[in-house]
């Protein structure tokens, strides 16, 4: 097994809700024991689910994908012959409905930057947790229940679908460009929420956006665009503005132009605010947790990155990268520093020998915590203690 491919065994069978139609679920990954591990300790009808098929490489799924037509796509990343990256172009291009998981050993930004251009629905690092993927599976498919639910409830709120899509056949609108959308959400600025609607409204064009069913339409489906990004970073219902969460609002704005770009801006702007927050309560707790974990194990001569990385639940590639961005400082300076404030403590508080501080502090070998001490403090221990300059 390749390192950073553990998966541990999960189930699923909680929360599953009435009434909802079964998501096909197809699992591309090359590792035998990790595709049995997820193929079996699922309980998928359970879940409204449906494991429809599974493949050691990507080009042994692809025509498997095409005959099963699953509604999401569970892949590795590496994979031989075909790897998971070129098997979702490929299978986007057939089934652009289809919602992609990528599973990755992977930290590295580039896999991420090319799975958003794709338009993978989520990203997951192994070792994965149950509860990870968990919530994966559970978030996307529920994304595809709301999109069955507002075709349906666009169908019946523009009366006829027919009348709708005659009036599309004598326009150049080719409707919301959802991936833009989408990837303005993950990736905009709060700063840049007026800047890109009035664009989309330039790019839509002034004959059509004047159209009140064309506006009616763009409305509500960006709408739902928002509302299910907002519901994958868990914001709750009560904390979105009511007239930013009920789409009984949208008739009321938009009547005209400059109360739907009014509206709309509203909308986006609240959704990356969010985004925001979100992303800096994650990183603040998780930096928060490294920090005690730290703090409490610090003195022990085997800590390490690996070490503190698997108790937070993340890679370490992935926890050296944002501890850096969050600390202004490497883990390994941080530790260094905090060991050397504690020697510094007990040089002048104790009678223990400098052996023995440096022992007490993480350093089993005498002459390099003295060397550490001296690149840090700039003299060396017994100076210190001395209380010399």
């Amino acid at each position: 097994m390749r390192p950073g491919s553990g998966f541990l065994c999960i189930d699923l069978r909680r929360g599953k809700g009435e009434g909802y139609a079964v998501i096909k679920i197809f699992l591309a990954e090359d590792e035998a024991i990790i595709r049995r591990g997820i193929r079996d300790s699922i309980d998928w009808e359970a879940n409204g689910l449906e494991f429809v098929g599974e493949a050691g490489d990507g080009e042994y799924a692809y025509p498997l994908i095409l005959k099963t037509e699953p509604d999401i796509l569970l892949t590795d990343v590496k994979m031989p012959f075909m790897d998971g990256l070129e098997l979702s172009r490929l299978v986007k291009k057939s089934l652009p409905n289809i919602k992609i998981i990528i599973l990755s050993g992977y930290n590295e930004f580039d896999y991420a930057k090319e799975a958003i251009k794709i338009g993978i629905s989520d990203y997951l690092l192994k070792p994965i947790t149950s509860a990870s993927l968990v919530d994966a599976l559970k978030r996307v498919a529920e994304t595809i229940r709301e999109e069955r639910e507002r075709t349906r409830l666009l169908e019946r709120y523009f009366v006829s679908y027919e009348k709708y899509t005659e009036f599309l056949d004598k326009t150049d609108y080719s409707g919301v460009d959802r991936k833009l959308i989408e990837d303005f959400l993950k990736l905009g600025s709060v700063e840049e929420c007026g800047p890109f609607i009035d664009e989309y409204f330039a790019a839509v064009g002034e004959h059509n956006y004047k159209s009140l069913l064309l506006r009616q339409y763009m409305t509500v489906d960006i709408f739902y665009c928002v509302q299910e990004f907002l519901k994958s970073l868990k914001v709750e219902t009560d904390e979105i503005p009511e007239t930013l969460r009920d789409i009984k609002e949208i008739p009321k704005v938009i009547g005209g132009v400059e109360t739907t770009v009014a509206y709309l801006k509203a909308l986006f702007h609240f959704a990356l605010s969010a985004r925001d927050k979100c992303s800096n309560d994650r990183y603040g707790n998780l930096i928060r947790e490294a920090r005690a974990y730290i703090a409490e194990h610090f003195a022990r001569s085997d800590f390490s990155l690996n070490m503190i990385s698997a108790h937070i639940g993340v890679s370490p590639s992935y926890f050296s990268s944002i501890f850096k961005q969050e600390m202004g400082q490497s883990f390994v300076e941080y530790l260094t520093k905090v060991r050397i404030d504690k020697a510094c403590e007990l040089l002048k508080c104790t009678n223990l020998r400098t052996a023995e501080i440096g022992e007490s502090v993480g350093y089993n070998d005498p002459h390099y915590f003295s060397a550490t001490f001296k690149k840090i403090m700039g003299q060396s221990p017994k100076d210190y203690k001395a209380g010399e300059s």
